[in-house]
């Protein structure tokens, strides 16, 4: 059987990791030392699909570990209500693999008119959004051919780690980063593990991924990395909505899938899986935590233990490999998906 592009594009992200850690690392501490000069009011991130939820994460980072407050913009209010919103003294990111979504270079267009410190985040050089956007941050990941993002969404994420390090402040910030190329390159073991367990998911059509903090980001990727490349109805939630209701739902057999990372989270977390167990749900937890994986279903041991704000980075791999070893068992190419095209723009 030929080898998916997107699977040899998972197994491309310690490299790519490493490349844009390298080599963005004084371009960010200059965007960075612009922020800290300007003390910004808050910071808003434009994003569509997977791109959004990497702007999630910076939701959670930015706030959680930087204090400044962040929000996630709403592009149609700017390109189909054609409103103005008092940006002045704010910092605007938009992130784009591409660099070419339409709706997202308007916002920071129109951000930058009204004075905000714009910023692209992409994987494109000479793209339109480093055009329009007052400063950039370049994804050094390469192409990415397969339709499913993997190693560009990865490395959003490192992008966005590695400006909250540098705002921070300190001389040393970048020090807990230095591992992460190393920490991705472990994680790829999670493979085998996967490839024992995917089949068996091969007709499954509904299915909830549960998560909370800093890995909401996560889940709502691993979902959609589900429904692209398998045609399923995925739901993400953070385990706090999961009780508000929809865990009525979760039934004997029905699969949940849980990304567990150790940290502030991991009490609620472990009681919600354990919870769901009694009931006899199908829980698929992706964990380091030794309490979480024994009260699995399924578990899926994660060889590395990061930090929890830099935990994303390596939990959403083992739900990629998932998601195109699941779609082979179906009889589905991973990389052309129907209906969708890699590069999509939206007004």
């Amino acid at each position: 059987m030929k080898t998916p592009t997107m699977l040899k594009e998972i197994h491309q992200q310690p490299a790519a990791l490493e490349k844009t850690l390298r080599l963005e690392e004084k371009n960010v501490r200059r965007i960075a030392r612009r922020i800290l000069d300007m003390g910004p009011r808050f910071i808003m991130l434009a994003a569509r699909g997977t791109s959004d939820n990497a702007a999630t994460y910076a939701k959670y980072l930015f706030e959680g570990a930087n204090g400044i407050p962040c929000n996630l913009a709403a592009p149609s209010i700017t390109t189909v209500y054609k409103k103005d919103i008092d940006l002045k003294g704010s910092v605007v990111i938009g992130i784009s693999q591409s660099g070419e979504g339409t709706d997202i270079n308007e916002v920071l267009s129109r951000a930058r008119a009204q004075g905000a410190f714009t910023v692209g985040i992409t994987n494109t050089a000479g793209s339109a959004i480093t055009q329009v956007a007052e400063a950039s941050i370049r994804l050094r990941a390469g192409a990415e051919n397969a339709l499913a993002a993997t190693k560009t969404y990865t490395a959003q994420l490192l992008a966005i780690a590695m400006l909250s390090a540098a705002l921070n402040g300190a001389r040393n910030s970048f020090d807990r980063l230095a591992s992460i190329p190393h920490q991705m390159q472990k994680t790829l073991e999670t493979e085998a593990r996967i490839l024992e367990i995917a089949a068996r998911y091969r007709y499954m059509q509904h299915c909830v991924i549960i998560g909370r903090g800093y890995n909401y980001c996560t889940v709502r990727e691993a979902a959609l990395k589900l429904m692209e490349t398998n045609y399923v109805v995925a739901q993400p939630f953070s385990t706090a909505d999961f009780m508000h209701g929809p865990i009525a739902m979760a039934g004997e057999g029905f699969p949940v899938f849980v990304a567990a990372a150790p940290g502030r989270m991991a009490q609620g977390v472990n009681r919600l899986i354990a919870d769901l167990s009694a009931r006899r749900v199908e829980t698929v937890v992706v964990s380091s935590d030794k309490a979480a994986l024994d009260r699995a279903a399924i578990a899926i041991p994660m060889p590395v233990t990061p930090d929890e704000p830099i935990s994303p980075l390596f939990y959403i791999v083992p739900f990629q490999f998932l998601a195109c070893f699941i779609s082979q068992s179906r009889g589905i190419d991973p990389d052309n998906p129907r209906f969708l095209k890699k590069v999509t723009k939206t007004v």
